[in-house]
């Protein structure tokens, strides 16, 4: 559905309700508004590969799950917009100006060693399509 609205909540509501508090990118609004959710490159067979973009909602629940567990290294302007199957690592979106841009969170490992892959979401989006859902940071 490409016209926002998923059941009786529209998408940019959704979005509203969830990140009123934060400066999303718009790209990161615009792919929610397209696609809601996605699994890219998801391994049908174990689930043990594949990366799940997380609704809104999803989005803002696992932001904050992340937050309280792990305070030194999500920040506020920190938006865990996926997580890669099997491995617990996350995809996050900085949207805190001079730093804004995409990270991949290590779940065992400080913010300083986690990897930064893209300026931002569609970067990130066009290398991993071109990497073909390989981990191409590591």
């Amino acid at each position: 559905m490409l016209d926002g609205v998923y059941g009786d909540v529209g998408v940019d509501d959704e979005v509203y309700a969830a990140w009123s508090h934060i400066k999303l990118p718009g790209e990161v609004h615009e792919f929610w508004r397209q696609s809601r959710s996605a699994r890219l490159f998801e391994d049908v067979d174990y689930g043990q590969w594949g990366l799940r973009i997380l609704s809104p909602d999803q989005s803002l629940a696992r932001t904050n799950a992340e937050r309280a567990d792990r305070p030194d290294d999500v920040r506020a302007t920190d938006v865990v917009v996926g997580e890669f199957l099997g491995d617990q690592e996350l995809l996050v979106v900085v949207v805190d100006g001079q730093a804004a841009g995409v990270l991949v969170g290590l779940p065992l490992d400080p913010r300083a060693d986690w990897y930064r892959v893209g300026s931002s979401l569609s970067d990130f989006l066009g290398d991993y399509l071109a990497a073909v859902g390989e981990k191409f940071w590591e």
